[in-house]
């Protein structure tokens, strides 16, 4: 079994090697994603980062109440010939 990953996936050369926190793959996955202990040992680890990626979303959008970021206030018009 794979216990390092690469911290830049794709791009060949100097790599360096971290360990993966298991302990935290299996608390985050049953605390937080909804799985028992047996289902996340079970899943691949690609699909478990795409469902970490969508809990991250809900989860800021939760606590900040915003989804995407707000564009610069656009000056108020004052009259119809300023358009």
């Amino acid at each position: 079994m794979f216990f390092s990953k690469k911290s830049v996936p794709g791009k060949k050369g100097d790599r360096e090697e971290t360990p993966v926190d298991f302990p935290w793959l299996r608390y985050i996955g049953v605390n937080r994603l909804g799985f028992t202990y047996t289902q996340v040992g079970h899943i691949y680890f690609g699909e478990w980062v795409d469902l970490f990626e969508a809990f991250k979303m809900q989860h800021n959008f939760e606590t900040r109440r915003i989804l995407y970021g707000r564009a610069e206030e656009e000056e108020p018009v004052s009259s119809l010939d300023v358009l």
